[in-house]
């Protein structure tokens, strides 16, 4: 068994605060990281319990510089907050004192708590529910599931779109027994 790594608790704010934010945009842990001018595994290794690698202020502003880029064409009821066009370093750190005491370095793979947008492409980074075709019912099902909700396919519509439709799309639109179902998309191969 590993040993649990140990980091402060505004470190684990900061890891958590970015997850949650790139994955309600459906950003790739990949996508940041080179949108940042990192390493490709710079943001899955920050993201991995089992490294105590954590971000600093400098990367944490350009996470939140490169994050605003990316969102600012998006329609206001896909933004994370309504209206909220632009992130600042201040949108990692937390408006309350913590703790100075260690912490266990914990990051859920589909962090519970969270609305449809983060469940879902959480659901798509982190696990491998969608190496088999799924219907938007089993979909909203699984998610539901995770959360305790009872969320409908409407509040699956936008990220669905966003996920098959966009640059580097994460999924793809596939037609099985007379449904739309969505499965993992194919790497393309680059010439």
């Amino acid at each position: 068994m590993a040993k649990a790594i140990l980091i402060s608790p505004i470190q684990l704010y900061n890891l958590t605060a970015v997850r949650h934010i790139r994955l309600h945009y459906g950003i790739s842990a990949q996508d940041l990281s080179f949108g940042i001018g990192k390493s490709l595994n710079y943001i899955g290794t920050m993201e991995n319990e089992q490294i105590s690698g954590s971000y600093n202020d400098t990367v944490l502003t350009e996470i939140a510089q490169y994050i605003s880029n990316k969102i600012k064409n998006y329609p206001d009821s896909e933004l994370e907050i309504k209206g909220k066009t632009h992130y600042t370093i201040y949108d990692f750190y937390p408006t309350e004192i913590l703790s100075d005491e260690k912490v266990i370095k914990k990051v859920d793979p589909i962090p519970p708590g969270f609305g449809p947008s983060v469940t879902l492409n959480a659901l798509i980074e982190s696990s491998n529910f969608f190496k088999k075709a799924r219907t938007l019912n089993e979909i909203v099902e699984k998610c539901n599931d995770i959360q305790n909700q009872n969320w409908v396919s409407n509040d699956f519509t936008q990220q669905l779109d966003r996920a098959t439709k966009a640059k580097n799309k994460k999924l793809d639109v596939i037609l099985k027994d007379g449904l739309n179902t969505y499965i993992l998309a194919k790497k393309q191969k680059k010439d």
